[in-house]
């Protein structure tokens, strides 16, 4: 069968590029291969598989007005009603970060008072910043200026961007002088960006305004937009195929694929176009004699640093503080480099409505980054490494690992191993010259191949995924008219 556009895709970008191409008019077919979604089943609990959080789905931010367009509404009450929106414990320090500007920069107050007025000082100028970067995605939502017009508009907002980044000298130096505040700003970025390398950017002060914007949490978490998305495609008369591998992709002006079923049946797809998202390993069939598929990634490429190593526990609800919240950043060591054994990110459900404390379980899981290479990703060293962090949790969570329910580790192992099509690394990109931005093209050397996927556009974080995949569903769809 001949399809408009073909995308290949586990990730939440390929499912929103599909139900964009979808509601635009556009036969589609959409090919994710593990099928997982956002949720994962362990006996009786329910993970998220991916720690980032849902940000960009608060009123007037960009996730929302994408979905909105689409049709797709998330349940009323759970937009943005995640308060605190995440929060970063220290070994002498626990703060909490509200989704309100005054009891967010009283909390950090409260834990470093003699900082009080560099912090609010920092909030109040991180707060104006992200306006006009939001303000400048919905225009630009490439965030990259690819034409001389975009590059003048660019020169309007400059002044904001230099008075922010002037700011940011000024707040790094005061960071450099207490170690713990500096973790804290770390940790903010582990947990919320997918790009290591620019600490203050600045389009830092999108992310770091994540509480602020609004940090969602749905009854079934990131599995609510995977099915909305599929639902949308489907209703627009798009085919959803899932547990099936890609063998091959050949051709021109017309995309041929061959695909292979779980039960070994073989079986074929053409289409005008084809966007591949860049989790996907397919990429590499598409690549042939050459690195790069475009002239952004060979000038600027986007290297993958740290994969995620996830543990999933089941636990009694009456092992976790009462206060903790739903996203945490565990540092356990002030000093030491935050990638080095040193940050661990929690995600935890709420126990059921009608389940009281004393007997209520709750799925807990604990994410790590890892170096890529293949030493720290063999079974033996990720059986270590796990145990390394039900240590390093004992030390604010004394009776967690007596009462643990489940913990299946070899599962958890295959989860990380097998899912990377769904999961976020961490990526290290380097910034344009002129413009500071981290973002990148979605078009490759061939004009009927496009990519999506959130390290396109690391500079808008958790946003970035829906946002790239409008993006490159936007590509395809212009060409038609």
């Amino acid at each position: 069968m001949m399809y408009d556009l073909i995308i290949i895709g586990d990730d939440l970008a390929a499912h929103v590029s599909a139900a964009c191409a979808g509601q635009n008019g556009l036969h589609t077919l959409l090919i994710a291969e593990s099928g997982l979604g956002g949720l994962q089943l362990i006996d009786d609990f329910i993970f998220n598989i991916d720690a980032t959080p849902l940000s960009g789905l608060g009123p007037d931010q960009p996730g929302l007005s994408i979905l909105t367009e689409l049709g797709i509404l998330p349940p009323e009450n759970h937009a943005a009603s995640i308060n605190p929106a995440y929060q970063i414990i220290l070994p002498d320090h626990r703060i909490d970060f509200f989704n309100d500007a005054d009891l967010l920069k009283a909390e950090l107050a409260r834990e470093f008072p003699e900082l009080e007025q560099d912090i609010s000082a920092y909030y109040d100028m991180a707060m104006d910043a992200s306006s006009v970067f939001r303000d400048w995605i919905a225009a630009h939502p490439q965030i990259q200026p690819r034409n001389l017009k975009e590059y003048f508009e660019y020169l309007k907002i400059y002044p904001d961007v230099f008075k922010y980044k002037y700011g940011v000298i000024k707040f790094d130096k005061i960071l450099s002088q207490d170690a713990s505040l500096e973790k804290v700003w770390e940790a903010q970025q582990a947990l919320l960006s997918f790009n290591i390398d620019d600490l203050f950017s600045f389009a830092s002060a999108f992310q770091y305004c994540a509480p602020l914007r609004g940090v969602s949490c749905f009854p079934s978490g990131k599995q609510f937009l995977f099915n909305a998305l599929i639902e949308k495609l489907e209703s627009n008369k798009g085919l959803y195929l899932n547990n099936c591998q890609v063998t091959s992709i050949t051709g021109n002006k017309i995309i041929e694929l061959e695909m292979k079923t779980s039960d070994g049946a073989i079986s074929k797809a053409s289409g005008r176009n084809l966007i591949v998202s860049t989790k996907s390993d397919k990429l590499s069939m598409i690549q042939g004699r050459h690195k790069y598929l475009n002239f952004s990634d060979w000038i600027r490429p986007a290297k993958v640093a740290y994969y995620p190593f996830t543990i999933f526990l089941g636990i009694p609800a009456k092992c976790l503080p009462e206060q903790l919240a739903r996203h945490v950043a565990v540092v356990t060591d002030v000093t030491k480099d935050l990638y080095d054994d040193n940050l661990i990110i929690l995600e935890t459900s709420l126990p059921e409505e009608d389940q009281r404390l004393s007997s209520a379980m709750t799925s807990f899981s604990a994410t790590v980054y890892l170096p890529e290479s293949k030493e720290n990703w063999t079974p033996d060293a990720l059986h270590r490494e796990a145990e390394s962090m039900l240590e390093r949790l004992e030390v604010f969570l004394p009776f967690l690992k007596d009462n643990i329910a489940l913990n299946n580790v070899d599962k958890s192992i295959d989860i990380s191993l097998n899912y990377r099509g769904v999961l976020n690394p961490k990526h290290k990109v380097r910034n344009a010259f002129f413009t500071s931005f981290a973002a990148k093209s979605n078009k490759t050397r061939f004009h009927n191949i496009f990519l999506t996927g959130a390290s396109l556009l690391t500079d808008a974080g958790f946003d970035a995924e829906i946002i790239s995949g409008r993006n490159a569903a936007l590509q395809v769809i212009k060409k038609g008219k």
